[in-house]
């Protein structure tokens, strides 16, 4: 049997004839322009057209309603038309009729003004609206105002349903398709412009028409068997239930007792053939009619099993079991189950154990022990039919590290991790990673997303958004069993800001604002900042005060207009600012405060400076501000004024440093403000007139004295008193005469009234002057008489220079100058001097020198030990610092000048000039190939300083070498000079690894010995011709002949210079008996080199070395300079630290 259909008829609809009068407004104001259709069962689709059948363009200015009428939120002097008119299309009818066109007339204004939202539709703060489960529902908001407001839709105490939501025509329709219960609630709608809002609430509630929980089911039946059919339906208002049989109502035509409905189950008793039939289940309420069949056949048929033999039912520890013995007949077949020994009774006295009608043998929280075999027997008195099937328990499978609830900040990233135990059974290699969902639906990983990442056994999300909240289900699965756990992800973001400002309850200097709080992100809302703008700074907004309540009771400022809107703040940090509220304006009054910060102080002798804080224009409190300064000398008792806009004023004609009554008032037109304070100030400093009496000096010690003095009279200081400022100079040393020029003066600064002061640092045995000073902000006043002073003597410092020389090879000669600081009457020289040998040091010994004594001779001094000598000055005050020298005889070094060299293939020669007056020392010559690595120094025989001259042989040609002269110092090789060489012919990285044995450097080498060839041929066919000679090349061959330069005759077994195939000088030496030869003072010396030796010599031999670094190229030597002897560039004597010949 089908369901009702309701038919219903109407004429076809028509528009009354009617005259529509022309609409007329002016530029800004609101317009409606009504429709009014036909009354249909059917709503007509309407359409605003004008008379070519254009659409009137839809805009947040123009808009259509639900209802049909067209509405302007404010026209403009282009909305002026003749024929606007509304269309009605009926579908049912199949037809579109339309009204008379309306005029609309718009003419222009001299003041338009903004007006406040107002809603148009629906009317009034609050409405009702009934939606029907499973339809949309749809909400409308229009307003007009100018500016044109805006709309914004919010659903209060909950959010939107996700993904059903729409928003159209500009924000004024809000459309929720498939409309829920779960959609109950408050829905605002609110509409704003710059000069204020308004809202509107629609209370929604959601009822059903009828719809099906259960439908009743086919079934066949045998003789006897009772039957359930079950109609289990939902709806709002609860739907009411009618059984029928065959299409008639149950209650009418049926008088047997085996039919009984209980709630809503129709239960048939001991059915028999008769009883097949069509039963239908009607539920209706206000809203629909649902209705089902179910057909009932009763037969009689043998029993049969239908689930097959054999079968194997694997199943989780505590989990449920089903044992299927499917099975047919009619009458219903009797069935029983049997296992291992137990019988069908025995297995059902188990609690856990049901036995199905259609033969199931149901286990639920199956354990180890039932595992086993059983057997399904159907009809065991008549067929005997029987099934078996075996029962196998595995563990179940756990989750045993289950997924944490998680609260991450929006951008950062969350991890689930989740791991579980299986049943060894199940795999048999490795288990597998669990399975994600997020509210219900599963996650998959894409190749082209990184939002998620499955890693093992966790769920990694990267930068979490709004939309990654909900809950992450972990889902761990075997073939026959799962398990799950759940965490929740909770996305944490700055809170959404606040929204609906209200002002309520003002009081002229106060307001109560209010306000909605937005989304909270899941972070609660620590605190609201109230922020204002007034007139004064329009869009820059300043912090008012802070609150953690939705509303806050403002103090404000007289005298002007405000604005304010919120901001909520949270542990994620601060929402954006909302909405502006509406302006609020507060009247004026006098001065709630006057000046801080009011000082009086000059910058002439007659004047004096007012200074105060300046008054924010916020707390003027009305208009005409200004600054009333009084102002009157101490003792005075008249008062005079003046008014000033500025926070300064000066008081002109003031004698110095005179004390003043200051006050300063706010005051405008509505008033003064209140009493304000007296202050003293005073009037410009001037500079003081007297100077400290009875300066004295204390000696502390021999470099420390207090100076003190009598402070001044306070009167004279004129000012304020600053403090004192000591002044004090070195004259001169006690052994000088008086000096002309003056010296560096010192100061030091004494705050406040104290009269004494530390002067350190002093010179021992010296004159110095001292003078103090008052000062006060002006400056300093006239000095004291300066105070002369002498410091006691102190004990000297350093001899100037100690040095050792050795003019023969037994005699050590100690020299030395005064100190350069003397500090008092030296009474002579303190000398202690051990020898140290390899046996170990001796004793230290003591010499007393006079103090014009400067030198003291070392007599049968031992060649082989190392001589250390301490040298101090002393006076009566006692003995200074010492100055240390150490030195011995064996390893002296050569005094050697103009070393140069000369290379050939094989061998290089060597030359240099002993130095006049020096001894006679012997010392070796080393050298080292320098291509070869880790090469040790070749050592030559000893050779004497008065030699001259030296040939090192048996060099490899093209090579380069290093070539040192050393000696021995102690049990070391002290090298004293060093130089680099190149012998001449080929290098040997050219020999070793030229392309002379390359396949096209022969190639390229035949070509030309070839070519050679053929020039050779060719000019001896042109000679044979009678070709001749160039007579002026053969001249000039041979003035180059007879042109070389003469051999050297002291060298005269060097080949000329001009044979650079065999030999080739150093191109880096100077002029010297050879030309071109090096002399020692060259850049590539051993004083370029570190550990190496800074040599120089004195007159008479012997020298005096100091272990340097290697110099950077371009530094000037000074006294420590290498370079040759000569008259420019004499030898000079080297610092203490030296090696003694």
């Amino acid at each position: 049997m089908s369901a009702e259909i309701r038919l219903n008829t109407e004429s076809p609809p028509k528009w009354q004839k009617e005259t529509i009068a022309p609409i007329e407004a002016e530029v800004g104001e609101s317009v409606v322009l009504h429709c009014n259709p036909p009354v249909s069962t059917a709503p007509p689709q309407i359409y605003w057209m004008n008379i070519n059948l254009q659409h009137i363009t839809q805009s947040p200015r123009v808009t259509q309603g639900r209802n049909g009428n067209l509405y302007f939120s404010n026209v403009e002097k282009s909305d002026t038309k003749n024929d606007y008119m509304c269309h009605a299309r009926f579908i049912g009818a199949r037809t579109i009729v339309q009204k008379e066109p309306i005029e609309l007339r718009v003419r222009d204004s001299n003041s338009v003004k903004n007006r406040r939202p107002r809603l148009l539709m629906p009317q009034g703060e609050r409405s009702s609206y009934l939606a029907l489960r499973g339809h949309s529902l749809e909400l409308e908001c229009i307003a007009e105002g100018l500016p044109t407001p805006e709309i914004a839709w919010v659903r209060r105490e909950g959010v939107m349903p996700e993904g059903r939501v729409i928003l159209e025509n500009f924000n004024r329709l809000l459309r929720i398709e498939n409309i829920t219960e779960s959609d109950d609630g408050e829905y605002q709608c609110t509409v704003s412009n710059q000069e204020g809002r308004e809202r509107h609430i629609y209370i929604v509630s959601v009822e059903a028409a009828p719809y099906w929980v259960k439908q009743p089911e086919n079934g066949v039946y045998g003789p006897g068997e009772t039957v359930r059919l079950d109609c289990d339906v939902e709806g709002k208002p609860k739907p009411s239930i009618v059984w029928k049989i065959n299409g008639e109502p149950l209650t009418d035509t049926d008088s047997d007792l085996r039919h009984s409905v209980k709630g809503s189950s129709l239960i048939l008793h001991s059915v028999q053939s008769r009883d097949t039939s069509v039963f239908q289940c009607e539920a209706n309420n206000t809203h629909g009619t649902i209705l089902a069949n179910a057909y009932v056949y009763v037969i009689n048929l043998p029993a049969q099993i239908l689930s097959p033999d054999h079968q194997l039912y694997i199943v989780a520890e505590g989990q449920e079991a089903f044992l299927d013995c499917r099975n047919f007949g009619a009458p219903r077949p009797e069935v029983t189950w049997s296992s291992d020994g137990k019988d069908s009774f025995s297995i059902l006295e188990d609690p856990r154990v049901s036995l199905y009608t259609n033969g199931t043998l149901h286990l639920i929280s199956a354990t180890r022990e039932d595992s086993g075999q059983f057997s399904c027997t159907v009809n065991p008195e008549a067929e005997n039919i029987s099934i078996s099937a075996t029962l196998e328990i595995r563990n179940k499978t756990v989750i045993v590290v289950p997924p944490g609830d998680q609260r991450v900040p929006r951008g950062d990233t969350a991890v689930f991790s989740c791991k579980a135990q299986y049943d060894s059974r199940h795999f048999h290699s490795k288990q597998p990673d669990p399975m994600w969902r997020r509210n219900g639906r599963k996650i998959a990983e894409t190749a082209d997303s990184s939002k998620y990442v499955f890693d093992g056994h966790k769920l990694v999300i990267d930068a979490v958004e709004e939309q990654d909240e909900g809950v992450y289900t972990c889902v761990a699965a075997s073939s026959i069993d799962s398990d799950e756990a759940s965490g929740r992800l909770l996305v944490l973001d700055s809170p959404d800001p606040p929204a609906d400002l209200e002002l309520s309850d003002s009081q002229g200097r106060s307001v109560i604002l209010s306000w909605t709080p937005g989304n909270d992100h899941n972070s609660p809302v620590l605190e609201y900042v109230i922020e204002y703008s007034t007139m004064l700074n329009q869009g820059v907004w300043s912090e008012l005060t802070r609150v953690n309540e939705t509303s806050a009771l403002l103090d404000l400022f007289p005298f002007l207009k405000y604005r304010f809107r919120v901001i909520a703040v949270n542990e994620q940090g601060k929402s954006g600012a909302s909405e502006p509220s509406d302006s609020i304006e507060t009247p004026s009054s006098a001065p709630d405060s006057n000046p801080t910060g009011v000082r009086g102080e000059g910058n002439q002798t007659d004047n004096m400076i007012i200074h105060w804080e300046p008054i924010r224009q916020l707390q003027w409190c009305g208009p005409g501000f200004k600054y009333q300064v009084s102002w009157r000398q101490a003792g005075e008792s008249e008062w005079h004024e003046a008014y000033t806009e500025s926070p300064v004023f000066v008081v002109t004609g003031t004698p110095p440093f005179t004390p003043y009554h200051i006050r300063v008032r706010a005051t405008n037109e509505r008033g003064p403000g209140p009493e304000p304070d007296t202050i003293t100030g005073y009037s410009g400093e001037d500079l003081p007139l007297s100077s400290p009496v009875n300066v004295a000096v204390e000696f502390l010690n021999r470099t420390l004295v207090n100076v003190t003095w009598s402070p001044v009279p306070r009167e004279s200081v004129r000012g304020h008193l600053k403090g004192y400022k000591v002044h004090y100079w070195r004259s001169r040393s006690l052994l000088e005469r008086p000096k002309r020029h003056a010296s560096d003066r010192f100061s030091v600064t004494v705050a406040g009234g104290r009269s004494h002061a530390l002067l350190s640092g002093l010179q021992p045995f010296s004159v110095y002057y001292v003078e103090v000073r008052v000062f006060n902000g002006r400056g300093e006043g006239p000095a004291s008489e300066p105070l002369r002073f002498d410091t006691p003597e102190g004990v000297p410092g350093p001899p100037a220079s100690l040095s050792l020389d050795s003019p023969s090879g037994s005699l050590l000669i100690l020299q030395w100058q005064p100190p350069l600081q003397p500090n008092g009457n030296l009474t002579g020289y303190e000398l202690h001097y051990q020898q140290i040998n390899e046996s170990g040091n001796s004793d230290l010994r003591d010499v007393e020198f006079k103090p014009h004594e400067l030198n003291w001779t070392v007599l049968d001094v031992d060649p082989r030990s190392l001589y250390r000598f301490y040298l101090k000055a002393r006076t009566s005050a006692g003995a200074g610092p010492h100055v240390f020298i150490e030195g011995l005889l064996e390893g002296a070094l050569p005094k050697l000048d103009n070393i140069s060299m000369v290379s050939g293939k094989t061998y290089t020669n060597i030359s240099w000039v002993p130095r006049e007056g020096s001894r006679d020392v012997e010392f070796q010559i080393q050298y080292l190939n320098k291509h070869r690595s880790n090469s040790p120094w070749q050592v030559l025989e000893t050779v004497s300083s008065t030699q001259s001259f030296y040939q090192i042989q048996n060099l490899e040609p093209g090579t380069s070498y290093r070539v040192r002269f050393t000696v021995k110092n102690r049990t070391d090789d002290m090298s004293f000079w060093e130089h680099s060489i190149q012998t001449a012919g080929p290098v040997l990285s050219e020999l070793h690894e030229g392309f002379a044995t390359q396949g096209w450097f022969i190639g390229l080498i035949s070509a030309v010995v070839l070519l050679l060839l053929i020039l050779l041929i060719g000019c001896f066919i042109k000679r044979s011709r009678g070709g001749k000679y160039s007579v002026k090349a053969k001249e000039e061959g041979q003035v180059d002949s007879e042109a070389r330069p003469m051999k050297d005759e002291t060298f005269g077994e060097y080949r000329s210079l001009e044979s650079e195939n065999e030999e080739k000088p150093d191109s880096g030496s100077q002029t010297s008996i050879i030309a071109d030869l090096k002399p020692l003072g060259s850049d590539d010396s051993l004083a370029d080199y570190g550990g190496s030796v800074d040599v120089q010599f004195n007159e008479d031999g012997s020298f005096i070395g100091q272990y340097s670094d290697k110099k950077e190229p371009g530094t000037a030597a000074g006294h420590e300079s290498s370079g040759p002897a000569s008259p420019v560039n004499p030898p000079t004597d080297v610092p203490v630290v030296g090696l003694l010949e």
